[in-house]
């Protein structure tokens, strides 16, 4: 009986060590941000917090959301290093398990540039500033 016991306790635990391995991999990049303010290369606002835009990453993708002047919501494959967020493949859920690619320009009521580049300036825990290759600079809060 001992012996069953101490066999089930040992598979127990290796199906707990091995159940979910999907933890958060961008360090402090990981999770809800909000855009607080958006300027261009000639420092005119495009967008602050009013305009109500979201992003949040996790693992390999990253969600855009928008609240006011059009609700708007879209998702995306990314790739992090600690210097640059790469946004690519746009994506749009088609039904029966596939989803549609769709070009870069979706993202674009976002912030996010032509190229989904974007040079990271500043990445803590509760603010984040992004930089693009057209000089826009993007702010954010976490919540």
């Amino acid at each position: 009986m001992k012996t069953r016991y101490i066999i089930m306790m040992l598979v127990t635990a290796a199906m707990l060590l091995a159940g979910c391995n999907k933890w958060d991999c961008n360090g402090d990049l990981d999770g809800m941000w909000q855009l607080t303010e958006w300027r261009d290369k000639d420092n005119k606002v495009k967008a602050t917090k009013q305009n109500m835009i979201f992003y949040s990453f996790q693992l390999q993708m990253a969600s855009f959301r928008r609240q006011k002047g059009g609700r708007l919501y879209s998702r995306s494959s990314m790739k992090a290093t600690p210097e640059q967020i790469t946004i690519f493949d746009p994506i749009e859920y088609a039904g029966s398990g596939h989803d549609n690619i769709l070009p870069m320009s979706v993202l674009a009521p976002f912030g996010v540039p032509a190229d989904g580049i974007f040079h990271v300036q500043t990445l803590t825990g509760s603010t984040m500033m992004l930089t693009t290759n057209n000089q826009d600079v993007l702010t954010f809060r976490k919540y």
